[in-house]
């Protein structure tokens, strides 16, 4: 009788129960969804650092390569004509890997950042300061993503709410939204997040980052008054100055401040660094960083990708230059993406050759001695310009196994001694490849040269000329005449200082002056590129699948 009463109340309880409607809403218990997954600030906390993947993913210098190739800036080392945009007419085209990748990584930021900015005002948070420490670190990558998304394909779907459901019925919003959104969410981010010496850790969010961004946002959406605010305000900021004076762990080597900047251990604030906004970190030998024994992982590629197989050059007689590859000569690149002509000679000249201390050889290298004894050219010099050790070099040697390594993307002399097959020669172990620094995604010499962007949309070519002239100022480099500043000597002044850094199509692109550029400095791409390449085509598979509405192409390109 007892049983049947606890039966029967039990049954009460599931009626009445079901009469709530909370409780209609199914839950799953057995694997992770939205439901169950974000009922803490912890959980919001977990959300957000695949958006810190991401961002690394997209800068680690083997997904962005096609952000510098087929620019002024690279081009192709190997098959320059036809491969990574050595030929516009089939690299850029709507089915193009490279087109779906970046929309599809950007999206993936969006997607993530709306499901925390979704779900967050259902959970119970101990402050409103940790709670909007998140809704910001959100939109900052919402914006980013969205700022990011305009620059290399104009205007695009808005979306703003978590999106749970099949939808086919997106449409593409004009510029000036697309714009207007991004700059809504780092408006949100910079009133939020905290200052780059609050952050919890190396490599978070900060203010000054979102302002830097929204300097540029506002470059490109005409309001040059809020421009030149943004950028002061990083600029002003006491915690952030242009490093000007030797400093971290290697400053007693022969060197100057720009070459610590890309030194070891010397990105982040720990070292003295205040030119360092937004730093990504890199974490060797650390779980879930680089691996110690592959020497890879998720990690940066730029000395594999963008350095010159020197190591596999043959002299006439057959013989290796280069016993094998070094740390002392940079590692072991491959040869992947080389810089053009333009950057590597043309945009040195004006008396700057041998005294720009970005153009030094510790800078960029364009010697290297021959230190295989079983070679007739053992102890040699190799030259970059002009070629003095001999004629016998072919067109694939000059292309991808000897030019000009910018030394920033390596850790010459400096690789540990795990990715090292030889310490004692410092012989590099065949699976070692990786930049093994962290790496600058913002660092306030950019903020000068977009607010110099900024004062010369203006008119203003005196104050754009002192903001440049900061930076040439710590390369020892001529100053440069308010009189011969125009756009592109700003665009020039980039490759000098920020090269491999800056996301140079994203920067051309959003100038409309990426065609100009190509055709001018990239001797493969330049034949091909059209003007209506400035911006990515809309990916096919997303016009396709879009059939409740129209996803409209970028004019130019046939779907």
């Amino acid at each position: 009788m007892r049983t049947r009463k606890y039966i029967i109340i039990a049954c009460l309880l599931i009626l009445f129960g079901a009469c709530d409607e909370d409780n209609l809403i199914e839950r799953p218990l057995d694997f992770l969804s939205p439901e169950i997954s974000y009922v803490s600030p912890t959980d919001i906390e977990a959300a957000l650092v695949p958006n810190y993947a991401l961002l690394r993913d997209l800068n680690d210098g083997v997904n962005n390569v096609l952000m510098h190739s087929g620019t002024d800036l690279c081009m192709s080392a190997r098959s320059p004509a036809t491969s990574r945009l050595g030929d516009y007419r089939v690299g850029l085209i709507p089915s193009s890997g490279v087109a779906i990748y970046f929309w599809r990584e950007y999206y993936s930021m969006i997607f993530n950042a709306n499901v925390i900015l979704s779900r967050i005002d259902d959970i119970e948070y101990a402050s409103q300061e940790t709670k909007d420490l998140h809704l910001a670190e959100a939109r900052f990558f919402r914006g980013y993503a969205y700022r990011s998304l305009a620059n290399l394909y104009g205007g695009v779907p808005i979306v703003l709410e978590e999106i749970s459901s099949p939808r086919r019925d997106f449409v593409r919003s004009t510029l000036a939204e697309t714009l207007d959104q991004a700059i809504q969410d780092l408006e949100f981010a910079a009133a939020n997040l905290p200052s780059v010496n609050e952050v919890a850790a190396d490599g978070r969010l900060n203010n000054a980052a979102a302002s830097h961004l929204l300097a540029e946002l506002y470059i490109t959406a005409g309001d040059l008054d809020k421009a030149v605010s943004a950028a002061s305000a990083v600029i002003d900021d006491p915690a952030i100055g242009l490093m000007t004076s030797r400093f971290g762990r290697r400053a007693g080597d022969e060197g100057d401040p720009y070459w610590d900047l890309f030194q070891r251990f010397n990105q982040n604030r720990s070292s003295g660094n205040t030119e360092g906004i937004l730093v990504l970190q890199e974490e060797f030998n650390v779980p879930g960083g680089t691996d110690i024994i592959s020497g890879r992982g998720p990690d940066f590629r730029y000395e594999r990708f963008y350095g010159c197989l020197y190591w596999f050059l043959n002299d006439p007689d057959g013989e290796k230059i280069f016993f094998g590859p070094t740390s002392g000569n940079g590692g072991r690149p491959v040869g992947f993406i080389r810089p053009t002509p333009y950057f590597t000679h043309t945009i040195w000249g004006g008396g700057n050759w041998d005294i720009d201390l970005r153009n030094h050889e510790r800078n960029i290298q364009r010697d290297w001695v021959s230190d295989n004894p079983e070679s007739a050219f053992f102890g040699q010099n190799i030259s970059d310009f002009p070629q003095s050790w001999f004629d016998g070099l072919s067109e694939q040697d000059t292309l991808r196994d000897f030019y000009p390594n910018v030394t920033k993307i390596t850790t010459k002399n400096d690789h540990p001694a795990e990715v090292l097959a030889d310490p004692e020669t410092g012989r590099m172990a065949n699976t070692s490849g990786s930049t093994l620094t962290d790496w600058y995604l913002i660092r306030v010499a950019e903020t000068y040269l977009l607010r110099a962007e900024a004062y010369l949309a203006q008119g203003n070519a005196i104050a754009a000329a002192a903001d440049i002239n900061v930076l040439r100022n710590r390369a020892q480099a001529i100053p440069v005449d308010p009189g011969d500043v125009d756009i592109d000597y700003i665009l020039d002044e980039r490759m000098r200082e920020l090269n491999y850094e800056e996301n140079r199509r994203m920067t051309l692109s959003r100038l409309d002056l990426l065609y100009d550029r190509t055709v001018m400095g990239n001797p493969f791409s330049g034949l091909t590129i059209q003007p209506f390449n400035n911006l990515f085509p809309i990916p096919f598979s997303e016009i396709e699948r879009n059939t409740l509405e129209t996803l409209e192409q970028n004019p130019g390109y046939t779907n």
